[in-house]
């Protein structure tokens, strides 16, 4: 896989994290915000609709001969993709089973590494335009590397500078290998950060030819929010939700002191580890979880206020 899929693709590849994409994108953000340059850039942040439903067998047979994988391995794979056939139950009676013509089965552990495979053909594309000078790509300092996309499976964000030909080359591209892939980008969901210098006829001219809505915040990216200004709690009151929801469902169960130690130790301790690995945590965030499991030990299911005989 590390042969096959280009570097800038961090998912399911030995040695590649997605905190990796994470970090990156975080102090892309933050330069563009800071930027004074006249030329800024943009940050693409693309959603496509139902991946893996909607894979095209061909392109996906053209892909694996393109990297020429070994001729058994190919009929193999291509058999194992092909060789499904689903049946349905209705009202508890079977209907003859259906043969797919596209897709990749969700839930089989071959399928995401065959959509990786595929979606490093959408890489060297844009390689091979910044090679020709097409899609002009942006760097967060005087002399670093030139960034132009960074991959995480479907999660795709581009980066470009804010020019119209840059929207119009990038336009062009994706319409070219959703075509190939038999993909749709959903536009509703699709968004375009701006740098601070961006003048607002630009952009919303970029946005009119790529057909996708201006944004001040991309919100959420692999699960993680991507601070603009600052790390607010109410960014991750989200984390406060969860533990209070499977909280609530524990209550009503008879567990001993143990059995809640144990749930707390391997569930809601658990639940900020994703975001910590790349971001700080408010600490009024973490004094309100460590309040909330504290009061669910020693409290259990009762309304009366206790005592927490251990800190």
């Amino acid at each position: 896989m590390k042969d096959l899929v280009s570097p800038l693709q961090s998912s399911f590849i030995p040695g590649r994290g997605t905190h990796d994409n994470i970090f990156v994108l975080q102090e892309i953000i933050h330069s563009l915000r800071r930027s004074k340059n006249k030329k800024g850039g943009m940050i693409i942040k693309l959603d496509l609709e139902k991946v893996y439903d909607k894979t095209n067998w061909d392109f996906f047979e053209q892909t694996l001969h393109f990297f020429e994988l070994p001729p058994h391995l190919l009929e193999f794979i291509i058999f194992c993709v092909k060789c499904v056939k689903p049946r349905v139950l209705w009202n508890g009676k079977p209907f003859p089973s259906i043969s797919p013509s596209y897709g990749l089965s969700q839930g089989d552990p071959l399928s995401p590494y065959l959509f990786v495979i595929c979606v490093g053909c959408l890489s060297y594309l844009i390689e091979h335009s910044v090679e020709e000078g097409t899609w002009k790509p942006i760097s967060v300092c005087r002399g670093g590397p030139k960034l132009s996309h960074v991959f995480v499976a479907d999660d795709l964000i581009f980066l470009a500078q804010e020019t119209r030909d840059n929207a119009i080359n990038i336009d062009k591209l994706m319409g070219e290998f959703c075509a190939c892939f038999s993909l749709k980008v959903n536009k509703n969901k699709s968004r375009i950060f701006f740098s601070r210098s961006t003048r607002h006829g630009l952009s919303r001219s970029i946005a009119k030819i790529l057909d996708f809505s201006c944004t001040m915040d991309l919100g959420k990216y692999l699960g993680v929010p991507l601070v603009h200004n600052g790390a607010s709690p109410s960014l991750y009151q989200e984390l406060i939700n969860k533990a209070q929801f499977q909280l609530a469902s524990w209550k009503s169960r008879l567990l001993n002191l143990e059995g809640r130690s144990t749930l707390i130790n391997s569930v809601t301790m658990a639940m900020p580890s994703h975001v910590l690995q790349s971001t700080w945590l408010p600490s009024s965030i973490c004094n309100k979880l460590d309040q909330m499991d504290r009061s669910f030990l020693w409290e259990s299911n009762s309304n009366i206020r206790k005592v927490h005989p251990i800190k």
